[in-house]
């Protein structure tokens, strides 16, 4: 059974060891596009990151997939991937749930940025002067606020726990009926634009698919109140991101929360930089615990390689079959 793990620099040193459980498993490591070539002819598995898994990469493994079957991903999202090209006739799993802890916190440094308004403490800083009487009034809290909570996958229920601690009211907006801990209401995708409406913080935390493209529309965004927040840390398509801009520079919503952005990186020109109601930040919620972050991918790949030798269904399934 040959394993090949597509990387930069030598990651999950424990891999070796935990497969050792597996006879005859064998892990190549493949660091660059002349390994990569030669190590995919055999392989049945491939392990990659959906950042690694950029053009080059992708064309270079649809070339030299003879036997691939199953591709794992160390990340939730497999977007760029997906638009990369993936090679037909295997299973996709990902590692949905690895970082929604850190996602989740990082939404919160969004959201409490604004509404504390430290763009406006911070410029008080750089120029040395005490504005506590002009920023006090504009200073707001989580507590009691209303989320509406665009996803209820991993990410999207801790940001629900979390935001429990904060006292505040979330309605989920999902496909499931199901009861979900810690969101008080859950809505369906139809009623979006009625439940911003409603809503203080518009927090985006859906799987980037094609029918989430531009879940936060036009309409969405001009439903909103004049003092409510979008925070996305999802992926930067499913904003309408012109509509987004347009409403930030007329003031008719309050601001915005931003981990990701449709053109990444952001081009030097966009509007994103300059605009005073607006928090970015480079893509990096998932950040921070890397050491956890590896064991826990190493457990979850090998729990699935265990059910594939057992022929038995894996789980964090995202592509039932490529076609």
């Amino acid at each position: 059974m040959h394993i090949v793990l597509l990387e930069v620099g030598h990651r999950y040193n424990e891999l070796e060891t935990a497969l050792q459980a597996f006879p005859g498993a064998e892990l190549h490591r493949a660091g660059d596009k002349a390994s990569l070539a030669a190590a995919m002819p055999k392989a049945e598995i491939l392990i990659a990151s959906n950042r690694l898994y950029n053009a080059e990469n992708a064309a270079t493994i649809r070339e030299n997939a003879k036997a691939l079957r199953w591709i794992q991903f160390s990340t939730s999202g497999i977007d760029g991937a997906a638009a990369h090209g993936l090679p037909s006739g295997v299973v996709v799993t990902n590692a949905a749930g690895l970082r929604a802890f850190a996602v989740a916190e990082h939404a919160f440094a969004l959201m409490l940025g604004l509404v504390r308004r430290m763009a406006d403490v911070d410029a008080a800083k750089r120029a040395k002067e005490w504005r506590r009487e002009e920023i006090t009034p504009h200073a707001d809290n989580l507590s009691g606020k209303h989320m509406v909570l665009i996803g209820l996958g991993a990410i999207g229920q801790e940001i629900a726990r979390k935001a429990k601690a904060f006292n505040m009211t979330v309605t989920g907006i999902s496909r499931t009926t199901d009861t979900i801990p810690h969101v008080d209401r859950i809505r369906p995708r139809s009623e979006l634009q009625a439940a911003v409406a409603e809503a203080d913080i518009v927090m985006v935390a859906a799987i980037s698919n094609a029918e989430t493209d531009k879940i936060v529309s036009r309409a969405v965004i001009g439903a909103m109140k004049p003092t409510a927040y979008v925070i996305n840390i999802a992926r930067g398509q499913m904003i309408d991101e012109p509509a987004l801009i347009e409403a930030l520079q007329a003031g008719k919503i309050a601001g915005a929360g931003l981990d990701v952005a449709a053109t990444e990186p952001l081009p030097v020109d966009h509007p994103f930089w300059t605009l005073p109601n607006v928090l970015i930040t480079p893509h990096i919620a998932g950040a921070g615990g890397q050491g956890d972050t590896h064991a826990g991918f190493i457990k979850i790949f090998i729990d699935n390689l265990r059910r594939w030798v057992d022929n038995k269904p894996l789980t964090k399934v995202v592509v039932e079959k490529t076609p």
